[in-house]
């Protein structure tokens, strides 16, 4: 007798004859998780880590289409600033993406700072302390968030 294939994310005996690695009730939840990432990615131009493991889940094909529909997301709306580009570069590092094999041009590869990144946990590069995200300055330690701000002192 065939052994039963089980569902890769939940266990459950997959009951039709697709040969998907995931039960129903599974695929549909990891698609609405692929659509809210994708929002996300746009929306808050951000790729959380737990994000990349969820993506890890699906084709390779899944992962260019997305990397393609955000780089042309954030292109169409004038955003290929660092912030999107960092993204972009830690889609492309996570999954072995290659620009010219997706018929995209080559992005600039730009890195997240430690200082883009407590920035983006809203916390001071100077001090490490917890700030509001639309503070110029630090009240801590007096580090200058906003680089165009001009302190009157």
């Amino acid at each position: 007798m065939a052994e039963l294939e089980k569902c890769i994310e939940c266990g459950k005996v997959i009951k039709d004859e697709s040969h998907a690695p995931y039960c129903k009730v599974c695929d549909d939840k990891l698609d609405k998780q692929f659509d809210t990432i994708e929002d996300n990615v746009i929306i808050f131009k951000e790729l959380l880590d737990t994000e990349i493991e969820t993506l890890k889940k699906f084709e390779t094909e899944d992962i260019e289409e997305f990397f393609k529909r955000v780089y042309k997301k954030f292109k169409a709306d004038g955003n290929l600033n660092n912030e999107s580009l960092i993204v972009l570069n830690k889609l492309k590092d996570s999954f072995g993406l290659v620009e010219s094999k997706m018929g995209i041009p080559q992005i600039a590869v730009i890195k997240e700072t430690k200082e883009d990144k407590l920035l983006k946990d809203n916390k001071c590069p100077g001090c490490e302390k917890e700030i509001q995200k639309d503070f110029n300055l630090c009240p801590y330690c007096g580090y200058k968030i906003n680089k165009d701000f001009k302190s009157k002192y």
